[in-house]
Formats: C-alpha cells, structure tokens, sequence
C-alpha cells in the first residue's frame, strides 16, 4: 500500500508536460528528438519543448534518457537563443546522451546572410532586448567550433561564408528536415536566398554506425568537411519534390 502510495505520489508530483515526454519515449523504438518550437517534427522523431528538456542541463537529460542512448537530435533555430556558456554546455549535452554514431542537425540564423549582417551589428551594439532576440549569432566557422570543441565530427550542409558566396549540398531529409533551408523555405520560391539557415551535422563517433561516408568511419578526431560553392537555380532544379520522398 506505501509502494502504491508513493507511486501515485509521483505521478502528480511531476509535471503533465513529463509525463507526456515519457510516454512519447516508451512509445518510440528510436530516440529521435525535435528540439525546440522550430524543429519540424516528421512521423517517428518526438517533440521536447523547453518545459520538458532543457538542453542545457544534465540533469534534465538525466530524467528522460540514460547517456549514449539518444539516435539523433534536430534543433533549428535553437541554439543562437541561448546564450554562448549554455549552447556550449548543450553541445556537451548532446554528444554524452548520443549514443556512437549518432547525430545532432542544427540549423541557426547564419550571421554570413546578406540580410541577417544589419540584424547581428544591432544585436553586438546591444540594441536588441526583446525575448525572442538572438543570443548569439553564428557563423560557418564559430558554430562548427562550438560543436567540435566538445568531440563531434562535423559537416556543413548549408552557409555563406564571409564573401557572401553560398555553400550547399545534397542532404537526407529523412535524417531531419530543415524547413527554413534554400529548398523548403517558401520565401525563396520567388527570391532566391531570401531565407537560407547555417546547417550542419554534429557526429558522434563512431560515424560508421549511421552508414555516414567511409571517411568518417573510426575517426575519434574533430573533423570538419566543407562543400563547394553553387549556383542557386542549379541546386533548386535538383527537385524539391524528390527531397521529400526520400524521407517516405
């Protein structure tokens, strides 16, 4: 009767949005999680919003997961609203909760975009306040750093570097889709680059575990892979539509 007691005790002791969380988990063979509002969450990933898992603190992760058991996690437009010291600790998060070859998409507002350069020099002469304002803004280079700093392999998908040439690649939307991207942003059916993300994978080693490229295979040393520059009208043409049914 005391054991009956203190499980019902619990029970309401811990918060709906738990509960819910924890019933997504048991329910899911893989742990794949859509972090934050943003995240576009397909069929088979699970939803955490920040009432439920703050990247930031172990002891959350701790509630839900046991470390190096998470598959893979999708964070787009999280990580430049918090603050430097906490998106470095969520790195670190997320690589010990991952399990070996596991991985981490996230997609930021990519301070190289040739609209976001007035948003970020407002934002450095603190003239931004608003709760939604960016903590921190990103670049192709500061953010692979924060990710490889703490062991992952890193892969850029989708940026402008610093002369304001764009950078992309084919990437598996099955592995987490990115909807604020060149190809699925609607803003860039009539206007080219009127909308793109700083994209990359964050990669747990060992890469070979997700059947990423050979390269990556055993590889226990940061590393991070650029791709070439290309044109807009070539990478649109390779056909939104057969983006998506790769991911059915």
């Amino acid at each position: 009767m005391r054991l009956l007691h203190h499980w019902f005790g619990s029970q309401i002791r811990e918060p709906r949005s738990a509960r819910l969380l924890r019933r997504q988990i048991e329910s899911h063979d893989r742990l794949r999680l859509a972090v934050g509002s943003e995240s576009h969450c397909r069929d088979g990933w699970i939803p955490t919003g920040r009432d439920q898992l703050d990247l930031a603190n172990p002891a959350s992760w701790s509630r839900f997961f046991q470390k190096s058991s998470v598959d893979a996690i999708l964070a787009e437009h999280v990580w430049e609203h918090l603050s430097e010291l906490d998106g470095k600790i969520a790195a670190r998060n997320c690589f010990q909760f991952l399990r070996p070859g596991g991985y981490l998409r996230v997609a930021v507002a990519d301070e190289f975009h040739p609209a976001q350069q007035s948003q970020s020099h407002r934002r450095s002469r603190g003239t931004e306040s608003t709760p939604s304002a960016h903590c921190v803004f990103y670049n192709h280079q500061s953010l692979a750093e924060a990710f490889s700093a703490v062991g992952f392999n890193v892969r850029l998908i989708e940026y402008f570097d610093r002369d304001g040439a764009f950078h992309s690649k084919h990437w598996d939307v099955s592995k987490g889709l990115v909807q604020r991207t060149l190809l699925f942003d609607e803003r860039n059916l009539n206007q080219p680059y009127a909308y793109t993300s700083l994209v990359l994978d964050a990669i747990k080693p060992d890469a070979a575990v997700m059947g990423i490229e050979p390269e990556l295979a055993g590889n226990h040393e940061p590393k991070m892979i650029g791709w070439e520059k290309v044109n807009a009208e070539e990478h649109r043409s390779s056909n939104r539509q057969g983006f998506l049914e790769e991911a059915a």
